[in-house]
């Protein structure tokens, strides 16, 4: 498998996993537990472009939190806002062509 194949397949991953998201198919704090798995085992050395991506996207998701004490429609804001974030980060992924 040349290292592109394997550039593709590893953020393939992370795009199933952001699709997945933004299809609102998982919750938030699903997305924050799978995607900061994915990113800590990930070995994989990725072009710059896309590692700055699939890293900005790591910082937003580290960053994600909501107080126990928060209000529904607090939860759901900051839920919403961490989702479009992760659909940008897939659309940046597109543009790159990293996606095929």
């Amino acid at each position: 498998m040349s290292a592109s194949e394997v550039n593709n397949r590893d953020a393939a991953d992370y795009a199933t996993l952001i699709r997945r998201f933004a299809d609102r198919t998982i919750d938030a704090a699903q997305f924050e537990q799978q995607y900061l798995d994915l990113m800590k085992k990930d070995e994989t050395p990725h072009p710059d472009d896309v590692f700055a991506v699939l890293d900005k996207l790591f910082s937003e998701v580290d960053e994600y939190f909501v107080s126990p004490e928060a209000s529904p429609a607090e939860r759901r804001d900051r839920a919403e806002a961490l989702r479009q974030r992760a659909a940008d980060a897939l659309a940046s992924l597109q543009r790159l062509g990293t996606l095929g």
